[in-house]
């Protein structure tokens, strides 16, 4: 009896001990399981984020990468060297991502000179390139080339004091930033000046910008006057086709920086061109005379806030256009 007890009770035990270790190895299998499940869980959720923050690292590269060395101040490139002269053969301009570029194309014996700067007055980019003997851009002085392309309007000739550099206008909606590069070409004595310009954007033009079209009528331009500072800075004039283009440089705060401007003809056959409101007159702030092309002869007088200009020359009332426009701030007077 004593002996069947003691097998019972080991029966137990083993029993026991059996039940106890199937149930730790069940409980240990589902944790280790549950613990890979975890694992993956937590890997996925890592690269998830990794490739968030890469996604935004590269968005953030994308806005920004390229313009890091543009910039709205005044830049200078290539060399100086008297007497070493060179021929400007053609300007191209492209459309790129975020910038417009311009190509100017020389021949030349050494690297090129070039300046380009922002002028607020006149809302354009300056470009001078220095001991220019020839220019066959095919763009005449007070010619233009209409770009017309976020923001960038227009490439103008402008008239060159001396006849050793050529000037360029980059019109502009508003300031921006831009790079100016020399570098040689393909080919032995081939240069290029390249002017990079951040696309500044369009930009809303209103306001009166006089006549579209030739008359011998009374003509006027509605702009401002000395309580927007406005200003008559500077003066070029050519002739062409047997057209007199005399041009003023202007300016005036605001968003339409034209001078108002009127012009008619006298009893004396005189085109009189009147700026009713100047604060400030560098033209005909001094009374002048100045022969011009075609026979034409310019007298200026200023009386207070007042300046007028009469032409004479002509044997009658000839057809003329009195206009502005904006990057470069100009005025426009065309005599035929």
């Amino acid at each position: 009896m004593k002996k069947s007890f003691v097998y019972f009770l080991i029966l137990l035990v083993v029993i026991g001990g059996l039940v106890t270790y199937i149930m730790t190895r069940d409980k240990d299998e589902e944790a280790s399981e549950n613990g890979n499940v975890v694992e993956i869980v937590d890997g996925e959720e890592e690269e998830k984020e990794e490739g968030k923050v890469e996604e935004e690292e590269k968005e953030v590269v994308e806005n920004t990468v390229g313009f890091e060395e543009y910039s709205a101040n005044r830049q200078e490139a290539g060399e100086v060297e008297e007497g070493k002269m060179f021929t400007l053969e053609e300007i191209t301009d492209t459309s790129e991502d975020g910038y417009h570029e311009f190509s100017f194309l020389l021949t030349g014996s050494i690297l090129p000179h070039a300046v380009a700067y922002y002028n607020p007055g006149s809302g354009v980019i300056k470009v001078e390139i220095s001991n220019i003997e020839k220019d066959l851009s095919g763009i005449p002085f007070q010619g233009e080339r209409i770009i017309n392309k976020n923001g960038i309007t227009r490439l103008y000739h402008n008239v060159s004091g001396t006849q050793e550099k050529s000037f360029y206008d980059i019109g502009l909606s508003q300031s921006t930033v831009f790079k100016l590069d020399v570098s040689a070409g393909q080919s032995d004595n081939e240069w290029g000046v390249f002017l990079r310009v951040k696309y500044p954007g369009e930009k809303e033009i209103s306001g009166n910008f006089g006549s579209t079209e030739f008359s011998s009528s009374d003509q006027e331009i509605v702009g401002v006057g000395v309580e927007k500072n406005a200003s008559a800075l500077s003066y070029q004039y050519s002739a062409s086709g047997g057209v007199l283009k005399f041009v003023w440089g202007v300016s005036a705060d605001g968003e339409h920086p034209i001078p108002s401007v009127k012009a008619s003809y006298n009893e004396s056959n005189e085109l009189v061109v009147v700026f009713q409101s100047l604060k400030l007159d560098r033209v005909g702030g001094t009374s002048k005379t100045l022969s011009l092309p075609l026979g034409i002869t310019l007298t200026t007088s200023r009386s207070g806030e007042s300046t007028t200009y009469v032409f004479s020359g002509m044997n009658e009332e000839v057809e003329y256009k009195l206009s502005a426009s904006l990057s470069p701030n100009q005025v426009v007077l065309e005599i035929k």
